[in-house]
């Protein structure tokens, strides 16, 4: 028998609970299974977590009206398949937002950290930039209308690595201070392109990625992406200064537009300068850390003898967690479950899609 009817947060439902209430929906998308029935494969959110759903023998009509509302109000039961918890819904009903007076950012999972504090030590590494026309570049970038205001809630990414509300200046800031060791340990690199590059490298993100409708791509995002954006914003901003030395203008460009590093991750450059290996690498270095610690967190108890997680995609190994770790979760971290089970097609033996590791996302 089931647990009895509830609304609560997706971080603390179990197997065998049913469950009912209105959740965010994201990546929903309608599929055909073997037999020919229409199928849709989605992550509910709210938010503490995001959980993988799925809704059998559905159809197109019930598919256009959740593309067409971001909200679900759901009656479900939760089940288990290879250690992850998923949703198996039985009923559902759109909801209006604007009927309900319900906005995205209230179901998403959002940074532990004080957003006015991380803005304080971004605010504190741009008037330490000394060279005065770089700064007033990166000032004319930052008041670009609007980006303030969504620097605040942005994530850093769709789901592999600060992947919540305020994500991407909690990443932002991280990469400041790695950036000031970094010139501490090796005070030739030029401090003020560095520093410059790990404020704009990411900042395009702001209009890449939506939170509407969970994290997703933008128009922008899927065509140009944040590489090109931030060139874009660059070039605008250059001549709005007007003064700045044109080799520095060409290294700023070089180290957003080299940041990912490799070729076939997006970068149209490899990075050619101290500072774009430096930003590079540093940049890698959290996000995969970060990355880590979120698996961690999100890690179901396993036996004594097997601390392994499942296979990370971001880090192409299955992860191991020594006994030592005592990480605390904090709240607000994404909680990330497998694909539809197919324990749970029924009788017709109908089977979900394969789903892409990363979902899309970089893995950093």
């Amino acid at each position: 028998m089931g647990g009895p009817l509830d609304q609560r947060s997706l971080d603390s439902i179990t197997s065998g609970d049913r469950l009912e209430g209105i959740f965010l929906v994201a990546g929903a998308n309608l599929k055909t299974a073997r037999n020919g029935k229409f199928f849709i494969p989605m992550t509910l959110r709210d938010h503490t977590a995001g959980v993988k759903a799925v809704r059998w023998e559905s159809s197109q009509e019930e598919f256009r009206e959740i593309d067409r509302n971001p909200f679900l109000r759901i009656h479900g039961r939760v089940e288990e398949y290879q250690g992850n918890l998923q949703i198996i819904i039985d009923t559902l009903e759109p909801v209006s937002a604007s009927e309900a007076g319900l906005q995205a950012a209230e179901f998403l999972p959002r940074t532990p950290c004080d957003i006015e504090t991380l803005e304080r030590d971004l605010e504190q590494r741009i008037v330490s930039i000394k060279n005065e026309s770089l700064r007033s570049l990166v000032v004319a970038i930052l008041e670009r209308p609007g980006l303030r205001d969504q620097l605040r809630v942005s994530p850093a990414g769709k789901s592999m690595h600060h992947a919540y509300i305020g994500g991407l200046l909690e990443h932002m800031v991280s990469l400041l201070k790695l950036a000031d060791f970094v010139c501490d340990h090796y005070p030739w690199l030029d401090r003020d392109i560095l520093i410059s590059g790990v404020i704009l490298h990411d900042i395009a993100k702001t209009t890449e990625l939506g939170i509407d409708n969970g994290f997703n791509y933008t128009d922008e995002g899927q065509l140009l992406g944040h590489i090109v954006l931030c060139c874009n914003w660059i070039d605008e901003a250059s001549r709005k200064v007007g003064d700045i030395d044109r080799e520095v203008l060409l290294q700023i460009q070089h180290v957003v537009a080299s940041h990912h590093g490799q070729l076939e991750f997006g970068s149209p450059k490899k990075p050619m300068t101290a500072e774009a290996l430096a930003l590079h690498y540093i940049d890698n270095l959290d996000a995969k850390l970060m990355g880590y610690m979120e698996l961690f967190r999100s890690a179901k108890p396993g036996p004594e003898d097997s601390r392994f997680g499942s296979h990370a995609y971001m880090l192409d190994v299955r992860p191991y967690f020594p006994r030592n770790l005592d990480y605390q979760r904090p709240p607000g971290f994404t909680t990330p479950s497998s694909s539809p089970s197919r324990s749970s097609e029924g009788r017709d033996g109908t089977g979900p899609a394969k789903v892409t590791p990363g979902d899309g996302d970089l893995p950093f």
